[in-house]
């Protein structure tokens, strides 16, 4: 078809300016995508037979919050990979970092920001999975070997999380010492050794209090699943208004009372032959 070329060129310029629009609309998409605030962030911190495994169904009782479980604590390792190279660019980044001939060369141009970055997206594409992002606003993880945090360590990796996950909230899950080393797999793991790993979790959940207080939330097994149903709706009701910032409302408290009801973990409820419960 022919078209004056006046017209034409209009025509033309048109669609490169949509062609351009659509760039930058793709362009702004993806970066909202992958923006660290899209979602609000919650990591359980407990160690292993506390009753986590418990906790984690019931943050996945709440209206659009998605908790997975266990991973090794993968993001340690990401943490620590940030670490050697702030260490690393301490001790040779002015060699000549900028000069295309140094061994160094471009060592100073890597930014933290890719490292908090790469954590972000690391445990949200992971924690998404195949599921659909936007039917979730919290989404996080529970975990059981925060013991292996240095005490070195600790206060720099939490400043970490806080830049990877603005607004981090941690649940703090506890349960009787003496019951959990009776409990699953401690029963075969030195005693000494496995009290010492435990009170490593204890020490992280007190550097938590101590200078996240208004980011951390305590929730103990025994009063989780005490013998007073009033007291254990009044746990459920404080742990999701802390997760989700609104009211627990009454179908969402049964569908926790469900939860409660249910087994969760390797050794669900617990096996009375010995006289020592279960719980993960």
């Amino acid at each position: 078809m022919y078209l004056p070329p006046p017209v034409r060129r209009r025509l033309d310029a048109r669609l490169d300016r949509a062609r351009e629009e659509g760039f930058r609309a793709g362009l702004a998409a993806a970066s909202e995508r992958r923006s660290r605030e899209r979602f609000r962030y919650v990591f359980v911190v407990t160690y292993g037979r506390s009753g986590s495994t418990l906790v984690q169904g019931l943050l996945n009782a709440f209206p659009r919050v998605l908790v997975r479980g266990e991973n090794d604590l993968y993001l340690l390792d990401l943490y620590r990979a940030l670490a050697r190279l702030r260490a690393f660019r301490e001790l040779h980044g002015e060699q000549g970092s900028r000069n295309v001939v140094s061994a160094f060369y471009g060592l100073k141009a890597i930014r933290r920001s890719a490292f908090m970055q790469a954590m972000n997206d690391v445990v949200t594409t992971g924690v998404v999975g195949n599921l659909d992002a936007d039917d979730y606003d919290v989404l996080g993880f529970k975990e059981v070997v925060w013991h292996r945090i240095a005490p070195d360590e600790t206060a720099a990796f939490f400043d970490t999380m806080d830049r990877a996950f603005p607004g981090v909230r941690y649940v703090l899950n506890t349960r009787d010492v003496e019951r959990v080393l009776g409990s699953g797999f401690w029963r075969d793991a030195d005693t000494d050794e496995a009290r010492s790993l435990i009170e490593r979790v204890v020490e992280i959940q007190e550097h938590l209090r101590a200078t996240r207080p208004d980011r951390v939330h305590d929730v103990r097994y025994e009063e989780l699943t005490g013998p007073d149903p009033d007291a254990r709706d009044a746990v459920v009701r404080r742990l999701g208004e802390f997760v989700t910032g609104a009211p627990v409302s009454a179908a969402v408290l049964a569908s926790a009372r469900e939860v409660l009801a249910t087994g969760h973990g390797p050794f669900p409820f617990a096996r009375q032959d010995d006289d020592t419960e279960d719980a993960d």
